[in-house]
């Protein structure tokens, strides 16, 4: 009996082992050590999520815009499959807001495109996993850090009777306001910072495709310009693509 208790035990450790190892290969064992850089850039769908202050009709209704992001990543490997990877992106965001109105004879249409950019600074933990000789798939979360470089508020209006006007101010920044009391920023804080998900497919350990979603936690607005109780923040979903050296 203590011969059949021993032999099984010796089974049972063998296929732990075995799968241990299997575990283990799939998690590219042969990556590991190894620090790699890469180039990075996409296609950005932004918004601005919010509210005026905290009635339902206060809500923010903005359009998407589309936008870009380019920039370069460091992927540092911790252990197998595990890897931390900052980045540094030029990116866009921003929203859109549009207005129509028409009667019989008449008609008139009003936008205000919103098109703040920024340096990004993602910190993803990413996890990996080969799924085959040459694919292998991560998914990666992190915060992210932005700072706005520029970009403007537009306003534009027309009406069906050729009346027209355009106006273009900073997107950052607290609003002095000019001659005649309009403001000549929007409003917004440079800063923002964020959650970053994503998930992608790394092909044959050079070729990189994935996509992202961009959770701004900060509230930009500047209370002192918008009100104590105006709450706005950054949303971005991006598809990207990329390259591993």
């Amino acid at each position: 009996m203590k011969k059949c208790f021993m032999l099984a035990a010796m089974f049972l450790t063998g296929i732990t082992a075995t799968s241990a190892q299997s575990f283990g290969d799939m998690f590219g064992t042969d990556q590991k050590g190894k620090i790699s850089y890469g180039v990075r850039a996409g296609l950005n769908i932004s918004n601005i999520g919010g509210e005026y202050g905290p009635d339902s009709d206060d809500k923010l209704d903005f359009d998407s815009r589309t936008g870009f992001h380019i920039g370069g990543i460091v992927d540092i490997p911790i252990t197998n499959g595990f890897y931390v990877q900052p980045g540094l992106l030029f990116t866009t965001r921003g929203a859109k807001d549009s207005h129509s109105y028409s009667e019989e004879g008449y008609s008139e249409e009003e936008t205000t495109k919103y098109k703040p950019m920024y340096l990004e600074i993602p910190v993803l933990a990413s996890f990996r996993a080969d799924v085959s000789q040459s694919v292998n798939v991560q998914v990666n979360v992190g915060p992210h850090f932005a700072f706005g470089l520029g970009g403007n508020g537009k306003y534009e209006y027309s009406d069906s009777e050729g009346h027209s006007d355009s106006n273009k101010i900073p997107f950052f920044g607290e609003s002095t306001s000019d001659d005649e009391g309009m403001p000549n920023r929007c409003g917004m804080k440079r800063f923002d910072l964020g959650l970053t998900f994503g998930a992608g497919v790394t092909i044959k350990k050079h070729y990189y495709v994935g996509i992202a979603y961009d959770l701004g936690l900060t509230n930009m607005a500047i209370e002192k310009q918008l009100g104590k109780d105006a709450k706005f923040h950054n949303r971005n979903f991006s598809i990207q693509v990329g390259y591993n050296f």
